[in-house]
């Protein structure tokens, strides 16, 4: 994935599955991550969507809502399922899941601007 982060805050490490509205990305934290962490990796693995294209495009995560933590966090590795319900422009919004063993860990939305 085209990402301008660095390990350790590199957390989206490959993209599973994409297709123009939804994405599957492997996501590993060096540590039991936060619920922070897995907002930040949320937003890392939307970049899935754009990575055909050449150049690595800076997004902005702006807004964060409705997150909801499921279940208790163990371990260092998640899929997320993400879904792309907004499509304006420079305004990106998707819904996420963070999956662990089949089980739905943390959820919510969130919004990227792309300049």
């Amino acid at each position: 994935m085209k990402l301008p982060h660095l390990d350790p805050l590199l957390f989206a490490k490959e993209i599973l599955q994409v297709d123009d509205s939804k994405a599957e990305v492997l996501c590993e934290f060096n540590i039991i991550p936060t619920l922070s962490m897995f907002i930040e990796a949320a937003a890392q693995s939307s970049a899935s969507f754009n990575n055909q294209e050449e150049d690595a495009k800076i997004g902005f995560l702006t807004t964060v809502k409705s997150i909801k933590l499921l279940e208790d966090i163990e371990n260092t590795t998640y899929k997320f399922n993400l879904n792309k319900v907004v499509d304006m422009g420079n305004i990106k919004q998707f819904n996420f899941k963070a999956n662990s063993n089949n089980t739905t860990i943390v959820s919510g939305t969130f919004t990227i601007f792309v300049p």
